[in-house]
């Protein structure tokens, strides 16, 4: 192991050069700056995409985060039903049911990284939005647990955000 992180930082060159964990955060800073106002130039410059980021961004809760991911992995998004929306994003419950057998319904599907987003997205709208804290609130008066509760929030701002895609109106 002593080798192996001595030869990280070692290029073929001879050259010594820091690995990634190493590099000053400083310059880890930059480059995500860098990057975030290259995503921001391209969904500038492409007329639909500045169209339906402005919409998303109308959403109480929905940030540039939020926003960059819901274009990039759900480019269908407003041409889809809520239910679709939701099972995109794996937020929808899933069935785990074999002949006699009712399994729990359980969260799964794709968008692994978009269902990461928005369940942060969820757990700031639970405590800020006024329509969905009142929600989250009914869910926890039933006795729901919290996580569960979070991710309902979060499948309803998916729900939002299809639906303002759909009608264009923010």
């Amino acid at each position: 192991m002593p080798s192996q992180n001595q030869n990280q930082g070692t290029s073929t060159n001879g050259s010594s050069i820091p690995p990634y964990g190493q590099q000053p955060k400083v310059f880890r800073e930059s480059q995500i700056r860098e990057l975030e106002q290259r995503i921001e130039i391209v969904i500038a410059e492409a007329e639909e995409l500045s169209a339906k980021a402005q919409l998303l961004r109308s959403i109480p809760g929905i940030g540039p985060v939020s926003v960059v991911m819901l274009l990039a992995e759900m480019p269908e998004l407003g041409r889809m039903t809520a239910t679709e929306a939701a099972a995109m994003t794996g937020l929808a419950p899933m069935a785990h049911d074999s002949g006699a057998m009712c399994g729990k319904r359980v969260i799964s599907g794709e968008g692994r990284s978009l269902h990461h987003v928005l369940f942060q997205a969820g757990l700031a709208d639970a405590c800020h939005n006024p329509v969905l804290k009142a929600a989250a609130e009914r869910m926890k008066q039933r006795g729901k647990p919290h996580k569960l509760l979070i991710v309902a929030i979060a499948r309803r701002l998916v729900t939002i955000a299809n639906a303002i895609l759909k009608t264009q109106v923010p």
